[in-house]
């Protein structure tokens, strides 16, 4: 049996050598195909298959408290609450705290930002994670605060201390306080979970009951989160169900800590799931397109293979006659198709893996799990099974029918193998109402992601983006309140307006303001607040809620956002003057239908709250702050003076490139105060594009496949015609001959071509409302049957079939009928 196959795989190499036009159309065809699925299908298995990279991974959970009676997710853990799901829920063998927070590294050459992630000391151990240098946490770093050891990142050391093996013991000042190294971790060690904005650079531990945090107390959510390891003997659904009676005994044991209107739950959502995210449908999404787009490829090189085979009907006649079974025929010339797609399945491994980079540079590079995208054992098989199954697919058709001639007909002397020419041709029909039918499906699946993002461009985003520069600040906090520097709210205020004062003065710069670190258009992802309206008694027994945030006075002519009535912020606007707010439109339409808010009194929290009533003095515009895709939010608006926070962000509206500013933004901050990095900075043009690239990402890649798919389905409908129109030349010619004129039979011709394409645009239509509600999540704005879509990507594909279908049928109109007629 070996050798047999060995001898096929030589008589394949050659014949497919004896043809390089069509080996060369075949192998380009096959690794681009097979190329786009490689490169997908890397991406795909990094981000969405592979495990995370730590023992029984299955069993790492994200913790995430609700209060569902309230609307809100996600709004963080008291430490009290963190102790009794580790000694009293029975659901964890161990729970960490985690804390994302941003802080200044000081000591280097200049202060760096840096990302650090508080956890708890058994955060390494529950992840089962050891360090390439030194050690991680364990007993010996319990403290009620932060304690003095800690680990960094393998990029970190890489960095900032030029990969020194001695760094262990180093002495580094984070936020001001001294903090000794004491671990490294290996390069591909990443927490698997959400971070504030880049990788964690710095783990440090506490155990959150002394400063700098507040005592404990149960209703006191100040953790944002926590990661656990559940016990070995658990499924999900049974630790959930367990933590949810566990839950339900904590409300009856606490009732003031857990009122029952607040509706407080507890949700254990597994790590994989949700450091993917939304990322998970817009990837399998495209893993699916470019699926459809070797298929269509499959069609095109079946076809070619059937006209091929039309070829060696004589050859395969004559090796029936000699004694060769049918099964024998099929096996060589299904070798021959395997040959052909395990050369297209090298050539595709060897361009990605090449193109590897400039392939991850077009992924959005926030994208989770991209460092892990590379040539490993599970691309390879892929490539291998893909081929296999590709050969299979394109090969198996053509095979049987190769391998059934009319021997009568094809062994006459002078038969040109065209025995089974009306099979082949209907086999041929056929596989191009197929590729109608899925390009059909790929080209509609494009046109709704394209006008989705039309609509989503559409969108106003409550601001104009153009020549403003967006960078941020964040003051530090000592773990010893005595010694930091901006406890007083009122130094707080001192900074913010002399980093105004010396911004504002820069050459170039129109406006400058400052606002909440957490507040920035696109990026909010805090949770609404509640509050009180004055005159509104509360019937339901929940306060309503909105969005807060801080703000500058000239914050809205930076941004350009209207004031659709009232007054802006003013620069008297200070802690010892009377408290005003302003707010958007959408707080009006929802609190304040048909009445002036103007001169109405608002506070934050319950009515009984000691938090001072404020005036409302303005409404402005809406602005996007939690993307362009959700609907708007109520925003209140206080003066950034009057409420000065550590996490701040700085606007300036410039004349020209705000880009060229950013050092001289970052050296007036520094002049303020020398320890102070300036980071993440951006102009808002580059922000909106950063919240678009996930969208715009599967937008371009569809666009492309459906574009080539539109390419693939006018080839392989002029090919079935142009065969079809061969080998009908000479009844033309009899046709012609006959008295019939060129102008029927060219109708005649084109009709056949357009039934086909009408059967294929009829199955593409169907396939195509199936495949629309799975794109419903990725659509804005527009229905996932939208008349026009289906209609004007109808049109189109019928139009290419018809100039597919006009060219072979005109050009054989043309031919003498005494040339016709001598035909064979």
């Amino acid at each position: 049996m070996l050798t047999t196959i060995w001898h096929d795989l030589r008589y394949a190499a050659r014949m497919l050598r004896n043809k390089p036009g069509f080996t060369a159309v075949a192998i380009i065809t096959l690794s681009l195909g097979i190329g786009a699925n490689t490169a997908i299908f890397s991406v795909v298995d990094a981000v969405l298959l592979r495990p995370l990279p730590f023992p029984k991974p299955e069993n790492i959970v994200l913790v995430r408290d609700d209060l569902t009676g309230r609307q809100a997710e996600n709004v963080g853990i008291s430490v009290d609450e963190l102790k009794d799901f580790q000694e009293r829920s029975g659901v964890f063998e161990e729970i960490s705290a985690l804390w994302p927070i941003d802080a200044n590294l000081t000591g280097s050459d200049r202060p760096e930002r840096i990302e650090v992630l508080a956890v708890s000391p058994n955060y390494f151990s529950l992840l089962g994670a050891s360090a390439q240098l030194g050690r991680v946490f364990g007993p010996q770093d319990q403290a009620a605060g932060f304690a003095e050891g800690v680990v960094i990142s393998d990029g970190l050391w890489r960095r900032l201390f030029a990969s020194d093996a001695n760094v262990l013991g180093r002495k580094v000042y984070m936020d001001t306080d001294l903090y000794t190294i004491v671990g490294v971790m290996p390069p591909g060690f990443r927490h698997p979970g959400k971070t504030l904005r880049n990788d964690v650079e710095m783990w440090a531990t506490a155990g959150y009951t002394g400063n700098p945090f507040p005592p404990p107390a149960r209703n006191q959510r100040m953790l944002p989160g926590a990661i656990g390891r559940i016990k070995p003997e658990l499924t999900l659904q049974q630790a959930q169900a367990k933590l949810d009676s566990f839950v339900g005994n904590l409300r009856s044991e606490f009732p003031k800590g857990y009122p029952p209107e607040a509706g407080w739950t507890v949700r254990l959502m597994p790590a994989r799931e949700t450091l993917v995210g939304n990322v998970q449908t817009t990837l399998l999404l495209l893993l699916g397109a470019v699926g459809l787009v070797l298929l269509i490829g499959c069609v095109n090189i079946a076809n070619l293979l059937l006209a091929r085979s039309s070829a060696r009907q004589r050859e395969m006649s004559i090796r029936l006659a000699l004694g060769a079974s049918r099964g024998r025929l099929v096996l060589q010339l299904l070798i021959e198709s395997l040959l052909l797609s395990f050369l297209g399945g090298a050539v595709a491994l060897l361009i990605v893996t090449l193109l590897k980079n400039l392939l991850l540079s077009l992924v959005p590079g926030n994208t989770p799990r991209l460092h892990e995208v590379g040539v490993n054992g599970s691309l390879l098989l892929f490539v291998f099974l893909v081929s296999a199954l590709t050969g299979l697919l394109f090969g198996l058709i053509p095979a049987l029918q190769a391998s059934r001639p009319d021997m009568v007909v094809n062994l006459k002397e002078g038969s040109q193998g065209a025995g089974s020419g009306a099979r082949h041709h209907r086999f041929r029909s056929g596989l191009v109402v197929v590729e109608f039918a899925l390009s059909l499906m790929l080209m509609i699946a494009a046109g709704l992601l394209l006008r989705s993002f039309g609509r989503l461009m559409e969108v106003n985003p409550g601001f104009d983006a153009s020549n403003v520069l967006m960078a941020r600040i964040w003051l530090p906090v000592p773990n010893n309140p005595e010694r930091d520097p901006y406890r007083p709210a009122a130094k707080r205020s001192e900074f913010i307006k002399e980093v105004l004062r010396r911004t504002s003065e820069l050459p170039g710069v129109k406006y400058a303001a400052v606002g909440s670190g957490n507040g920035v258009p696109l990026m909010d992802e805090t949770n609404p607040g509640m509050f009180t309206i004055e005159d509104q008694p509360v019937t339901d027994g929940n306060l309503p809620r909105s969005k807060f945030t801080t703000v500058s006075p000239d914050y809205f002519r930076v941004l350009a956002t209207p004031l659709v009535r009232g007054r802006f912020f003013e620069p008297g606007d200070e802690v010892d003057a009377a408290r005003v707010a302003l707010i958007d439109e959408t707080f009006v339409r929802r609190f304040f239908t048909n009445t002036d808010p103007i001169g109405r009194h608002i506070k934050p929290g319950p009515r009984e709250s000691k938090n001072p009533w404020i005036t409302i003095v303005g409404v402005v515009g809406n602005i996007k702050t939690d993307g362009f895709d959700q609907p708007d939010q109520p925003h209140i608006y206080l003066p950034i003076l009057q409420n000065p926070g550590y996490s701040m962000a700085v606007y300036l509206r410039t004349e020209g490139n705000p880009a060229g500013l950013t050092q001289a933004l970052r050296q007036q901050v520094q002049a303020v105060d020398p320890n102070l990095p300036l980071f993440g900075e951006q102009t808002m043009e580059t922000l909106v594009a950063t919240s678009l690239a996930q969208r715009r990402f599967a937008m371009r890649v569809v666009a492309l496949f459906g574009v080539l798919a539109l390419f693939l389905a006018g080839i392989g409908i002029y090919g079935v015609m142009a065969y079809s129109v061969t080998q009908r030349t000479r009844e033309i010619g009899i046709r012609l001959a006959l008295g019939a004129s060129r102008r029927s039979i060219l109708s005649w011709l084109l009709r056949q071509g357009m039934r086909l394409t009408l059967i294929g645009v009829a199955l593409g239509l169907v396939g195509a409302l199936a495949l629309g509600r799975l794109l419903r999540g990725l659509l804005f704005g527009i229905a996932p049957t939208d008349v026009i879509t289906y209609g004007g990507l109808t049109l189109l594909l019928a139009a290419v079939a018809l100039l597919a279908c006009y060219i072979p049928a005109r050009r054989v109109t043309k031919v003498d009928p005494l040339i016709a007629l001598r035909y064979e």
